[in-house]
């Protein structure tokens, strides 16, 4: 049975990818208006990798028990 802790890098993951796309897309389009949502979305994306490599090394918290 897996616990929340292990699940937690693949549901990140899933955001990561989605706050990506988006970045990429405002980053390639360029429409008018598109510095303020690209660099929104950018601190979401720095934010979601730092939750990443926390969420890694922390997936085998529900192994101990507590």
């Amino acid at each position: 049975m897996l616990g929340f802790s292990a699940l937690r890098p693949v549901l990140v993951g899933a955001l990561l990818v989605a706050d990506a796309g988006v970045v990429l897309v405002l980053g390639i389009g360029r429409h008018k208006g598109w510095v303020a949502p690209f660099v929104g979305f950018g601190i979401v994306l720095v934010g979601l990798v730092w939750f990443m490599a926390w969420s890694v090394r922390h997936r085998h918290d529900d192994d101990r028990g507590g």
